[in-house]
């Protein structure tokens, strides 16, 4: 049995496998952090249209050879499948390094959100603010110069309508970049359950999460996630992300936002 979506078909196991896609390039992006934790990480990765499916078989060879076939999730790696997700994420950087997918992150001190004086009081507002940025400076400037975008997020309750981000995101690149074909056609929500590349995107941004508010450092904490979270540093060639990946680097990026006073 097969499930029709918006981008192609889910075939057994829950992937989803991509029929023809109009749009050029893709990203498929999350949040972590957005509850008890000092910095908010909202990132995605990017990918041309020709890379998605062989990034869905680099999963589904990942899921055969080490029989994980439930949900890739950051909070779901375990002591028992620490060797699993080490193994994801040498797949994911091998997939980085030759140019099948980039991935792009901002972050955001939550001490210092000013939600009162700039969202309207509602914390929902920033947190989609963190969407529009990453995705207009990041994946839009990258790519709109070379072709029509495609966005999918992880579904999640907002106040902010996925279409009036798309209006906004090309009024921008009209503006800023002078790019007036409205590059953004869908913006679209997902469940990540049914989508292997917002689950390996989850197990990524989980693990920046965690290095940048520190948790990878503490005596306290599951051993399997400070391993995994050390791992990702170290094959994403930064020292810290602490602070931004250097303009030079395309493949794995960090952007530290400031806040505006």
């Amino acid at each position: 049995m097969v499930i029709r979506s918006g981008w192609g078909f889910i075939g057994r196991g829950g992937c989803i496998m991509p029929i023809t896609c109009h749009q050029d390039y893709a990203f498929f992006c999350d949040e972590s952090g957005i509850s008890t934790d000092r910095f908010t990480v909202v990132g995605g990765l990017s990918m041309h249209r020709n890379s998605i499916d062989r990034i869905l078989t680099k999963m589904s060879d990942f899921r055969s050879q080490f029989n994980m076939t439930k949900e890739l999730k950051w909070t779901k790696i375990t002591d028992a499948k620490i060797e699993e997700y080490k193994h994801l994420v040498d797949y994911f950087f091998l997939m980085n390094k030759t140019g099948q997918c980039q991935f792009h992150c901002i972050i955001f001190d939550n001490h210092k959100w000013l939600h009162a004086k700039y969202n309207g009081g509602d914390r929902d507002v920033g947190l989609s603010k963190l969407y529009y940025q990453v995705l207009h400076h990041k994946f839009g400037r990258l790519c709109a110069p070379h072709g029509s975008l495609f966005v999918r997020v992880d579904r999640r309750n907002s106040s902010t309508s996925l279409e009036d981000l798309r209006r906004m995101l090309n009024a921008a690149m009209a503006r800023d970049h002078k790019i007036t074909n409205n590059p953004w056609k869908v913006i679209e929500p997902e469940d990540s359950k049914q989508c292997d590349i917002l689950q390996l995107n989850d197990v990524i941004l989980g693990a920046v999460c965690a290095v940048r508010n520190g948790k990878h450092l503490l005596e306290a904490g599951r051993e399997s996630k400070k391993a995994i979270a050390n791992h990702v540093l170290e094959k994403s060639g930064l020292s810290s992300f602490d602070y931004d990946s250097p303009r030079s680097v395309t493949r794995f990026t960090v952007w530290n936002m400031q806040p505006r006073t």
